[in-house]
């Protein structure tokens, strides 16, 4: 039961596993108390907590007590005094706030309220320094508020009769917690086992029959009123039940390695759990904090899958950023960022009133082009994960063509697959063509972002990086930006382009990239409409500003071609084409409109509170 591998078996195949793990990991640190490191690891069908080097008896029989979870106090109207539901039981030294052990539902919305209504009162300018904390605010929102607000009303009783348990279990602390390794000590779990443990403590101590605790559907998306059983029999639509101290672990776990957020507008509610690949339990407190503030605000609810996963990864790169040359060597540098977290499991949950339906359950990948080599990669890697942040974040939800970019681009981080990515670029180089059309500023992607997520994204089959630096691909693409976006943006600032906007040309190579022949001979129709067009102006003294396209570079892209495919090539042109290239990046409007943007993202965080 000492020893140094603990198991959470993956019962369920949904994020609950994913919380009773980060639970597990809680309590390792907790008893290890900064003796020993914690690592959480996926190994297929467990999660592994290790705890090196391996705990010792007289580690769990000196262990303080500690409070995973705080009771959730909240005001009874009709008594005009503060309760705490769901604990008939309550110990008499229960402080009556602060802490990790007493959370006041009233006063942290009131803190939310004061600190929102603040930020909305002030002038632009001083937004974006609130924002950036410059500024001190009136009121702090209570980290744990997202949280609280998810268990108010529907998960209340039984989330402070899982704390009450915990909380009765500190007169025999260690026995407790020599439960917990006892449960977690093999694979399968022993749940049978802790549980005649727990009973056989229960009666020693003189407290109450232990009861089997509800399985609360904000912590296990799988399970909830209904029928939850493997073989067609007639159930009563009754709550699912289980061994308390395993849904314990998966509340605590929540709060030290998931998220919760409303979609922005609504009731409806997104749950967020990471996926350790190989997670260090000391980096991971320090950057989970981080991610949970950078979380903070509205967003639709395609837009907050992505928030999340790129937000984390910028989380995880930044905390690593900072960290001793030593930890990049050995744990960062020529590793994914998914190595050390795989992605984000995730629940839907459709507001019913006082009730929650699980409506859809996934899983979304962290990028897999984010590998590092070196310190000024963490650099680059920062910059195009806030380019892919600030293009995901100008695109509304509620229109139906940016809808679909927005599922596009999620697909393409679900699958951590480039032909999405494509896809995306694609529909993306139209969507640009038309808002600039209609003089609205859209940002593209820059040909350095497009580089950096090429250059990582290499295989043995298609070496992405090859082909950007190819100086034929890009002169031709450089032709393709300068036939489009770029006199299209001319015109938008009210310009008279020297040149014919050529509309659709990414839609029409796209048509042609499954046939080589035919995509070579488009391609070679535009540089001859290209080259013919800067022949003429020049001709007539109107000298375009953009160099031809030539023989070379038209050699270079059939050699492209050959190695590659009409299709890749094709994909990657358009994508390169309609980018913005570098020395056209410090566009000062273009950065005061995504500071708007971000600073909007958080003024609307308390719109949809509870009534």
């Amino acid at each position: 039961m000492y020893q140094s591998t603990y198991f959470i078996d993956k019962s369920s195949n949904t994020f609950a596993d994913n919380l009773a793990a980060f639970g597990l990991a809680f309590v390792l640190a907790g008893i290890a108390n900064q003796r020993a490191q914690i690592r959480l690891e996926d190994a297929g069908s467990v999660f592994v907590v290790v705890c090196e080097p391996s705990l010792k008896l007289e580690w769990v029989e000196q262990c303080k007590f500690f409070s995973g979870a705080p009771f959730l106090i909240t005001y009874d109207r009709k008594a005009e005094k503060k309760v705490v539901k769901g604990t008939p039981l309550l110990p008499n030294d229960l402080p009556e706030s602060g802490g990790n052990t007493v959370a006041d539902y009233e006063a942290a919305k009131q803190d939310n309220t004061i600190f929102f209504d603040w930020l909305k009162s002030l002038p632009p300018e001083e937004k974006k320094q609130a924002v950036r904390g410059e500024i001190r605010a009136p009121a702090t929102p209570h980290p744990d508020w997202d949280l609280f607000r998810a268990i108010n009303p529907a998960a209340l009783q039984g989330y402070n009769a899982l704390v009450a348990e915990w909380w009765r279990g500190q007169e025999a602390f260690p026995e407790l917690l020599k439960i917990v390794l006892q449960m977690t000590a093999q694979t399968p779990n022993d749940l049978d086992g802790a549980e005649k443990a727990w009973a056989k403590l229960s009666k020693a101590n003189g407290w109450e029959k232990p009861k089997d605790a509800t399985a609360i559907q904000l912590f296990n998306p799988s399970q909830g009123k209904g029928v939850n059983s493997s073989k067609a029999e007639w159930r009563d639509p009754n709550n699912v039940k289980g061994f308390w101290l395993l849904e314990w672990l998966k509340v605590v776990g929540l709060r030290y390695g998931g998220a919760t957020r409303l979609v922005r507008g609504t009731k409806d509610r997104k749950t967020y759990a990471l996926a350790p690949a190989r997670l260090d339990w000391g980096k991971h407190t320090a950057i989970m904090g981080k991610f949970q503030r950078a979380m903070a605000g509205g967003a639709s609810a395609v837009q907050l899958d992505i928030y999340a996963v790129l937000r984390y990864t910028q989380t995880l790169l930044a905390h690593y950023e900072d960290a001793r040359a030593e930890d990049l060597e050995v744990e960062l540098f020529g590793h994914r960022a998914s190595d050390l977290v795989s992605g984000l499991h995730m629940a839907f949950y459709k507001s019913l009133g006082n009730a929650i339906a699980t409506m859809n359950i996934a899983s979304l990948n962290l990028p897999g082009w984010v590998r590092p080599q070196s310190r000024e990669d963490l650099t680059q890697l920062q910059t195009a994960l806030d380019e892919h942040l600030a293009i995901v974040r100008s695109l509304d939800e509620s229109r139906g063509d940016q809808f679909a970019l927005l599922c596009s681009y999620r697909d393409f981080l679900s699958a951590n697959d480039l032909t999405r990515f494509f896809e995306f670029t694609t529909a993306y180089s139209s969507f640009i063509t038309h808002q600039y059309e209609r003089r609205k500023y859209v940002r593209p992607f820059t040909t350095t972002t497009l580089e950096v997520l090429f250059m990582n994204s290499d295989d043995p089959k298609q070496t992405f990086g090859q082909i950007v630096q190819s100086d034929g691909f890009k002169n031709i693409a450089y032709a393709i930006r300068y036939s489009t976006v770029v006199p299209q943006g001319r015109k938008a600032k009210g310009g008279k382009p020297t040149v014919d906007v050529r509309y659709g040309l990414g839609q029409e190579l796209a048509r042609k990239a499954a046939y080589p022949a035919e995509f070579l001979a488009k391609t070679a129709e535009f540089i001859h409409l290209y080259n013919a067009e800067n022949a003429q102006l020049r001709e007539n003294k109107r000298n375009p500003y953009r160099k031809n396209v030539t023989t070379a570079d038209i050699d270079a892209l059939a050699e492209l071609v050959d190695r590659f495919g009409s299709k890749v090539i094709c994909n990657m042109l358009v994508a390169y084409g309609y980018a913005r290239e570098p020395y056209e990046s410090k566009d000062e409007d273009q950065s005061a409109g995504d500071a708007d943007a971000e600073v909007s993202d958080l003024t609307t965080e308390g719109e949809s509170d509870d009534a």
